[in-house]
């Protein structure tokens, strides 16, 4: 009885182990890249600024991690943010607001978690 007893609860055990791995099983990483350029502003501009951002979302974790970069700005990077929802043609409110630790830290590099 008592072998049947630890066998058992071993077998739950072991169950258990793999429901708590299932939602990793199930996580995905979202890849993002945007051109930031004055065409692609609304409305478009004739800014000599421009960069790009590379992004991965973790479905699981709910994490963002970004990178961006940029040039020929007509002064220092005061601000970053990420807008949104919206589709291409259309300004959207600004939903992750980005917060700058250093000046020597830009580029900026995080790990935002959205909202």
């Amino acid at each position: 009885m008592r072998k049947l007893l630890v066998r058992s609860s071993v077998a739950g055990l072991i169950a258990a182990s793999f429901l708590v791995a299932a939602p990793a099983a199930f996580a995905e990483m979202v890849m993002y890249k945007a051109a930031l350029t004055p065409a692609a502003e609304v409305p478009p501009n004739d800014s000599k600024g421009s960069g790009a951002l590379t992004a991965s979302y973790d479905t699981a974790t709910k994490k963002l991690t970004y990178s961006v970069t940029y040039k020929d700005l007509s002064g220092p990077a005061a601000a970053a943010h990420f807008h949104g929802p919206a589709d291409a043609k259309t300004n959207a409110g600004v939903v992750v607001r980005c917060r700058r630790r250093r000046a020597a830290r830009w580029p900026a590099r995080s790990r935002a978690k959205p909202p």
